[in-house]
């Protein structure tokens, strides 16, 4: 029997893919990579080939960012404490750095996905890390199911980029042991792959299928991928190049002309949605209509949407001003709990993040969150208070406590 993930199959963004190009200078900030303290590897004004290595955490070196494209550093902006603000790189000529892929063994895949900034593509449950490159998961997860709407539809994108998928796919067997589980739509045609492990699910995100297939909730570790990295491990084990683009979904009620696009990682996320976009006042976020404000475009967004600006509505008085409640009430109801993975009561675990109770918390099982999770409850709840941060506080405790 097929697993069902929520009372919902989400309705994805499909059809033609049309290429986008960007002239503007493409951008990173330092908010794009969790945590991170760079060491720069670049100067203003230096040029650089595409694939070159911009900086490193200084002391996580298996986090690094490379350049999207060939060009020159026209931007270097510092923060607090030489943290990084921004960087962006002019596209100039065609200069590519050329890795060597012949890749034999666990530990020069690492190295190869280290250098070529695909290392950063892999996350931890518990706690959504970029995983240490000296620890080992129990299994890995490779997700090819969206859980919220207007998310690309892989059954139109997948079947162009299947060679390359399938060479990522063959690939990651040898970062673990243990199984690496493929959770993909019922319907989606897929070739077997020696070491895969297959499971069909109808939508979800990857915390309901790691909880259905090996939970870590209360014990235990493994990693996650996104399908589209997978393909980028693959065209670069096949071109010795990285892939510099990534397959966007533009949606949301303010977009006039929603589709999907094939663009350049590192372009502002204004110039790919210009020509689209009504003509109304309005914002970008990065996901969907409940997203997040991003300036560059960078791995791991697959989503844009226009919303409209929401405007205050000054014929309420003070009184219905000062009565009306600024917290959601915490009801617990059959929407709350579908949306969350099977296992987890919402509203308890709710009312532990709000609460600061982190054993409640844990023993609830939080563990096995990460926010993407809680993005739909903190929308119905109106994001007063913001769930997601206060799941990202506990899990930074409890991670402290180990």
């Amino acid at each position: 029997m097929i697993p069902m993930i929520g009372a919902w199959c989400p309705r994805l963004t499909g059809g033609l893919v049309e290429n986008v190009s960007s002239d503007s200078p493409l951008g990173i900030t330092g908010s794009d990579l969790q945590q991170l303290r760079p060491a720069l590897m670049v100067k203003a004004n230096q040029k650089v080939a595409a694939g070159d290595i911009l900086f490193r955490d200084r002391k996580r070196s298996w986090i690094t960012a490379i350049a999207p494209a060939a060009g020159r550093v026209s931007k270097l902006e510092l923060g607090a404490r030489r943290s990084l603000s921004e960087l962006e790189i002019l596209p100039e000529g065609d200069a590519v750095r050329q890795f060597t892929t012949d890749v034999a063994d666990r530990a020069q895949l690492i190295d190869l996905m280290i250098a070529s900034g695909l290392w950063t593509a892999l996350r931890t449950r518990p706690f959504g890390r970029i995983p240490d490159p000296s620890t080992q998961p129990e299994a890995l997860f490779v997700t090819l199911t969206e859980g919220a709407p207007g998310m690309p539809d892989p059954a139109a994108i997948l079947p162009d980029l299947m060679d390359w998928f399938t060479r990522g796919l063959s690939a990651l067997t040898m970062l673990s042991d243990g199984p690496v589980n493929l959770c993909h739509p019922p319907d989606l045609a897929l070739p077997e792959v020696l070491g895969i492990r297959t499971h069909p699910f109808r939508g979800g995100l990857a915390s309901a299928h790691i909880h259905t297939l090996h939970p870590v909730a209360h014990g235990g570790m493994v990693w996650q991928i996104h399908w589209q990295e997978v393909a980028a491990l693959g065209h670069l084990l096949k071109t010795g190049t990285i892939w510099p683009r990534r397959i966007v979904a533009l949606t949301g009620s303010a977009m006039a002309r929603p589709g999907l696009i094939t663009a350049p990682i590192g372009a502002r996320l204004h110039d790919l949605a210009a020509g689209r976009l009504k003509d109304t006042t309005l914002r970008l976020l990065a996901g969907g209509e409940n997203g997040s404000p991003a300036t560059f475009l960078r791995p791991g967004i697959r989503q844009i949407s226009a919303v409209p600006h929401e405007r205050a509505d000054h014929r309420k008085g003070w009184f219905m001003r000062l009565t009306a409640p600024r917290i959601a009430a915490l009801i617990p109801n059959p929407w709350d709990e579908v949306t969350m993975p099977p296992g987890i009561l919402a509203v308890p675990l709710l009312r532990a993040l709000a609460s600061g109770d982190l054993t409640a918390a844990r023993d609830l099982g939080v563990l096995g969150l990460i926010e993407e999770d809680l993005m739909a409850l903190n929308a119905r709840l109106r994001g007063h208070p913001d769930y997601r941060v206060l799941l990202r506080q506990t899990l930074d405790e409890l991670e402290a406590t180990i």
